[in-house]
């Protein structure tokens, strides 16, 4: 009932829409594992490459964390969901009511940071 008062209003469901755009914009914390996984690696990828080039043309480099040579992608991905994600998505859940995608997150969050105990840099721990 009370999600029926809000989506009443068009200013309301403006909001919700540009919210829900936005989550699922930066949502790759909360897919499966192997999915989080494999598009961390890929952003991981982008902004390296841009790095890269920023380097070679001698221009500032705008992401100096993902410096192929000393970046940590559990740092990074555990640094991106305690500043945007978790919030974002805590609201987003209040709303919607999504347990699946928080707890993928949580899931996706503690292998993070399992990997960053360990000392690792990389998206996967090394083969037993």
């Amino acid at each position: 009932e009370s999600i029926k008062t809000v989506l009443t209003s068009p200013e309301n469901r403006i909001l919700i829409k540009r919210m829900l755009i936005k989550c699922a914009d930066v949502s790759n914390p909360c897919r499966p594992r192997e999915q989080c996984i494999e598009w961390a690696g890929r952003i991981s990828e982008e902004y390296f490459a841009q790095t890269d080039e920023e380097k070679r043309q001698g221009l500032p480099v705008v992401m100096p964390v993902f410096d192929r040579n000393t970046c940590s992608i559990p740092k990074s991905q555990i640094s991106f969901i305690d500043y945007f994600i978790t919030d974002m998505f805590d609201a987003w859940d209040a709303f919607a009511d999504l347990p699946n995608l928080m707890q993928h997150l949580d899931n996706n969050f503690k292998y993070w940071k399992g990997l960053d105990e360990r000392k690792l840099r990389s998206l996967r721990p090394p083969p037993e």
